[in-house]
């Protein structure tokens, strides 16, 4: 077909009101793409009952046997060397050996949460839930296989980046890499309520 057939703007014209209908029947893309990730994540049945998992618990046992060598003095010094270079982030050590048996687990785990995200002030819906209070911010981020990138279809609200909380959802075994830290695991969120005993 040529240009100055008579067919080919008729083509073209209907290629366009095609493309127009396609394009006005999908749900266009914001900004932080929030449409695809709440999409992408699975819901936690709010019916299983989440185990308690501490921050030792992330972390296999050999390497924190290799951890408690070292501190003691018992290891040869050059061990130390599987602890560094792991990261693309700066300052951070540690590595990304996990603990497969975590992987699909509903989880409570309580911690401090860092926002990634703010979809408006006082709430987001990513987070690093972090082992203690200014991880990341004001100190060297932990190793990463403890640090946990969560993440909610909804928006979770936050009082206070300062005070400790409760998280509960699922577990993956996923590196995620973010400006701030890299991060063994990942939790899709259940829940975050406020740190009580």
């Amino acid at each position: 077909m040529t240009p100055s057939s008579p067919a080919g703007p008729i083509f073209l014209m209907t290629a366009a009101v095609l493309l127009t209908l396609v394009s006005a029947c999908s749900p266009a893309p914001d900004a932080d793409g929030e449409i695809a990730q709440a999409l992408a994540l699975e819901a936690v049945d709010p019916a299983i009952e989440a185990e308690l998992v501490v921050w030792r618990d992330l972390m296999p046992d050999e390497e924190l046997e290799a951890l408690r060598a070292l501190n003691e003095g018992e290891a040869d010094p050059s061990l130390m060397g599987q602890f560094i270079g792991n990261s693309p982030i700066e300052n951070q050590t540690g590595t990304f050996n996990v603990v497969e048996d975590l992987d699909g687990v509903v989880a409570r785990m309580p911690g401090y949460i860092l926002p990634l995200d703010f979809a408006e002030h006082g709430q987001a819906r990513e987070f690093l839930l972090l082992p203690f209070h200014g991880a990341c911010v004001h100190y060297p981020p932990p190793p990463p296989n403890q640090i946990v990138y969560l993440r909610s279809a909804e928006p979770v609200r936050f009082a206070s980046l300062w005070e400790p909380v409760w998280v509960e959802g699922r577990i993956s075994i996923e590196r995620v890499d973010t400006d701030l830290a890299a991060s063994a695991y990942s939790m899709v969120l259940r829940s975050v309520t406020p740190y009580e005993t």
